[in-house]
């Protein structure tokens, strides 16, 4: 290649890669944040219409979300630096912050465990999952501690009367579930309702246990929010907004739940939609129960979690000051 040709390759590279500059309505440049996932459900969809809906970008954020697969995988990237952001549930936070890592949760959009654990038709009780395989997203996840603790508590050993296995994400679990690979997992919405669909069996629906989970939430390290504090606050607006917006904007939240969770039935998006409303807090402050649930849970594998100060697993500040500031009431009054 040429001395010219060199140049003008060069030249075209800068056109067509150079980011183009963006801006929100006051005209103040934007911020790029990359936030990260580990599941596509229905749950965790609403960071996804926040993006579409232009939320970040009002409050000066130009967010890419990034699917990492598994809360332990998604955490163990924020702890690297990789990803200063997440939006999750579960355990992955509480267990990595019980195990020495700065890691956080801030807000939490649902706090009830409201999960179904549905099985093959011929398991008609716990005590049938004896000899049999449960599905799991990945090994040390959420699913893995919350249904050895149930377990263990209904007197299966967990460890020695049931088989686990990573099969993957929610709608790799509902097909192995429905071809018998595994004979139970557990699931939200929408794939619990496309369970049912598929006839198979309801074993338990933990919403009636009376058990709290932190779901729908953001997470971060000390490291990152001491460092940027301006920039959680300004997503925690927009977390506070989403949530008034998903509730006010049906249609289209349910047109971007078919795409993020792979689901275009219209029966299961409307019942996944109902049921993720009727779940959702408008005021997303964590549920210490359920930091100290995911520590119970966490206890049978890693025995740090016992003594460990569930007030160390999160920072309810950002909240706080929104709330003080009165800008809870501002959005909610709108």
């Amino acid at each position: 290649m040429t001395f010219r040709c060199w140049i003008i390759t060069g030249f075209l590279f800068l056109i067509v890669f150079q980011p183009a500059p963006l801006w929100p309505a006051d005209g103040q440049k934007l911020e790029k944040l990359v936030i990260g996932y580990p599941a596509p459900v229905a749950s965790l969809g609403i960071v996804d219409v926040m993006r579409k809906a232009g939320l970040f970008k009002k409050y000066g954020l130009d967010v890419d979300l990034v699917y990492i697969q598994g809360s332990p995988i998604l955490t163990a990237a924020m702890v690297s630096g990789q990803v200063p952001l997440s939006f999750l549930g579960g355990a992955a936070i509480v267990a990595s912050a019980a195990g020495g890592a700065d890691t956080l949760y801030l807000a939490c959009g649902i706090n009830t465990l409201y999960w179904r654990l549905f099985s093959t038709p011929d398991v008609k009780t716990l005590d049938d999952l004896r000899g049999k395989k449960i599905g799991l997203t990945t090994m040390g996840s959420q699913e893995d501690a919350v249904m050895r603790f149930l377990l263990k508590e209904r007197g299966i050993n967990p460890d020695r009367d049931v088989s686990f296995l990573a099969v993957g994400a929610a709608p790799t679990r509902l097909a192995a579930l429905s071809k018998g690979i595994v004979q139970a997992s557990v699931f939200i919405p929408p794939q619990d309702i496309a369970a049912e669909k598929l006839g198979l069996h309801p074993l338990i629906d933990m919403s009636q246990l009376g058990l709290y989970n932190p779901g729908s939430c953001f997470a971060s390290t000390k490291t990152y929010i001491g460092t940027h504090r301006d920039t959680v606050t300004r997503v925690m607006k927009t977390f506070v907004e989403g949530l008034k917006f998903y509730r006010e904007n049906k249609e289209f939240v349910l047109k971007l739940t078919a795409d993020f969770a792979q689901n275009r039935d219209p029966e299961v998006l409307n019942a996944t939609y109902n049921t993720v409303t009727r779940f959702q807090d408008r005021v997303p402050y964590v549920n210490m129960k359920g930091i100290e649930f995911m520590l119970k849970a966490i206890e049978l594998r890693d025995p740090r979690a016992k003594n460990f100060d569930p007030a160390n697993a999160v920072d309810s500040s950002f909240i706080q000051e929104l709330e003080k500031s009165g800008f809870v009431d501002s959005v909610w009054k709108k």
